[in-house]
């Protein structure tokens, strides 16, 4: 691309249903129906993993089936990104069954790292042993295994060629359909092919993530950094874009098709939310994306065949402005500290690029300016509008959305920013450095820590139960205008038992707002009110339960199946052994179930193993 253009920046409005937020901006809810993603949505006690959020959008979030199945959440594991790690002996999640998950083709990518090589490491599973609707489950030699029972009731279960799982990470993708068959690939090397062409049968089953149901030996030891699951095979172009969005979070060498380079050290680790568009040929086209950050990028003209445009950033924050490295001469005042750089292969005539700017203050299009760094020497400060460097032209979208249209000034390999020719009227009020809540006592710990503050007025603490419905829980004044690093200690003195989310919110003196992400606290009392004995476990079907350290006299119990079916509901008195058996006076059958004893305002749950 040769010629200015136009931008367009995004915001979390209606506008978000049309572009195609899934990983590496493939996919929407509609067709990617789950994203499990270490790096976000993790809730954590200690370092005990209490719930995987889904990033999807559908809210197929992930739980441990009880409180020693809870794995544990490595930071840095990977390319500087979180892993979620399972234990081989117990760790686990569950997702609730759904008819999302009962499919008859798909297209999953996992990121995993295995710590001990052994039989039956269970990635993903719908289904019982023999009994799969889809699994991926790691071999001794390092194989993966992925057996399918059919609606005619036969059963193929095929493995890939040995030594693919590795210590370290490398991307497995999993796609079939009646259509195409099975296909397996290993950063994006096909490891096993076949032509099978029936129709796989569903399940009414939990899917699990780290085990299999109703079976023995095959909790996953190793770490899992991303789960991907898409309802039907993605397209040629779309493959190559995933898999580019994996390789660069998680430093893998793709064996074909590694496109973007950005993400190289030599070229300045742009890992960072990583999305393309592109093109195979006429029926293998990925053409708007967004994916998980702000930058989207749309309405291509000129895009051939094997021709693509994927871009990340350095993780530069987002929501501060640089004072220095920007144009002179051209009316700059600042520009964003963040910075994105794209790899293009091939020659596209133009696109519009869009950017999300919700929460960082109020904007005035006319002021805004985007920064292309021409001569791609890694700085700003010598670009000119003669040289396509600093372009005007930005317009209000929509809500917190701007942009320039007809983009011919991208090619390959260099860096853009925003810009803003007034400080003063675009405002991004905080550039907040860290947000945490923590246990202390009876009481929750709040901090957070700003690096600069413009025209800011106050802190809003905001406290859910849900992660959805929020209430204010405290007020602090900001600083007004700071460009030291200024801290922020406060408490909530009436924290919500269990696990409750907190975000913190900020308000201009002009009265624009913006929030933090979100960030969860399990918190428990610091002497716990009551004891749990299940006597015995694992039992015959028969269990006794006893309930101590209370002066409440009575308590309910619940017990739920794997599927999440309720089995038991009664109230039973605390104090003694009580005998516990099905509501209609029979035994439990075989199998693991999940207890909830709840006493008062606590809740604890234990999980019970009939044989």
């Amino acid at each position: 691309m040769k010629n200015p253009f136009l931008l367009v920046f995004i915001c979390f409005c209606g506008i978000w249903a049309s572009a195609q937020t899934g990983p590496g901006g493939v996919g929407s809810t509609t067709n990617n129906k789950l994203w499990l993603d270490a790096n976000r949505g993790v809730t954590v006690s200690g370092t005990s993993v209490t719930a995987w959020a889904d990033q999807s959008g559908n809210a197929f979030n992930a739980a441990p089936s009880a409180v020693v199945a809870r794995p544990a959440f490595v930071s840095n594991s990977a390319n500087g990104y979180p892993t979620i790690d399972f234990d081989g002996t117990n760790d686990e999640f569950w997702i609730n069954d759904n008819a999302a998950f009962d499919l008859t083709q798909w297209h999953i990518f996992i990121v995993p790292l295995i710590d001990n090589q052994k039989n039956y490491n269970a990635f993903l599973v719908k289904g019982n042993d023999s009994n799969e609707n889809y699994e991926m489950l790691g071999f001794s030699d390092a194989s993966m295994h992925m057996p399918i029972l059919y609606t005619d009731a036969t059963r193929t279960f095929p493995n890939t060629t040995t030594a693919q799982l590795t210590a370290t990470a490398n991307i497995f993708e999993y796609s079939y359909s009646s259509a195409v068959g099975r296909d397996v690939y290993r950063n994006n090397n096909s490891i096993h092919t076949d032509n099978e062409s029936k129709t796989p049968s569903t399940n009414n089953f939990s899917l699990y993530i780290g085990n299999e149901r109703n079976t023995t030996g095959r909790f996953l030891d190793g770490d899992l950094a991303e789960v991907i699951m898409y309802n039907a095979p993605l397209n040629s172009a779309q493959r190559i874009i995933v898999n580019n969005y994996l390789a660069a979070k998680y430093n893998c060498t793709l064996t074909t098709n590694d496109i973007y380079v950005q993400d190289n050290a030599a070229n300045g680790n742009f890992d960072h939310n990583v999305a393309g568009i592109g093109r195979v040929d006429a029926g293998n086209i990925q053409n708007d994306s967004q994916g998980s950050g702000v930058v989207r990028i749309l309405n291509p003209v000129g895009l051939g065949n094997n021709e693509y445009y994927i871009w990340g950033h350095d993780n530069g924050a987002f929501g501060s402005y640089t004072t220095s490295d920007f144009p002179a001469g051209q009316g700059v005042q600042g520009r964003l500290v963040r910075v994105w750089r794209g790899t293009e292969q091939g020659s596209i005539t133009s696109f519009d690029v869009r950017f999300d700017l919700t929460g960082l203050g109020s904007v005035t299009a006319s002021h805004l300016r985007l920064l292309i760094d021409t001569d791609n020497d890694g700085t700003f400060a010598d670009e000119t509008t003669a040289g396509g460097g600093v372009v005007s032209g930005a317009a209000l979208v929509s809500g917190n959305i701007y942009g320039f249209t007809g983009v011919t000034g991208l090619n390959n390999n260099l860096r853009f920013t925003l810009g803003t020719t007034s400080l003063a009227a675009t405002p991004l009020p905080v550039e907040l450095t860290e947000f945490r809540v923590a246990p202390l006592g009876d009481k929750a710990k709040i901090m957070w820590s700003t690096a600069s503050e413009i025209n800011h007025d106050w802190f809003v603490v905001e406290r859910s139960e849900d992660g959805i419905n929020f209430e204010e829980v405290l007020k602090v004044k900001g600083a007004g205008n700071s460009n030291i690093v200024k801290s922020y200690n406060e408490t909530d003195y009436e924290p919500v038992l269990g696990t409750s989310y907190y975000r913190l919110k900020h308000v201009s003196t002009s009265g624009e707002s913006g929030y933090s992400s979100i960030v969860s606290l399990d918190f428990k009392k610091a002497s716990p009110d009551f004891e749990i004995a299940v006597i015995p476990n694992p039992s015959d079907g028969i269990i006794n339960v006893e309930i101590s350290g209370t002066t409440v006299s009575n308590a309910n119990l619940l017990i739920h199946d794997v599927s999440g079916n309720l089995v038991v509901s009664k109230t039973i008195a605390t104090g003694h052994l009580v005998n516990i058996v099905k509501d209609n006076g029979e035994k439990l059958s075989p199998g693991t179930y999940v207890l909830n004893i709840k006493v008062g305002n606590e809740t604890k749950t234990q999980k019970i193993i009939v044989k």
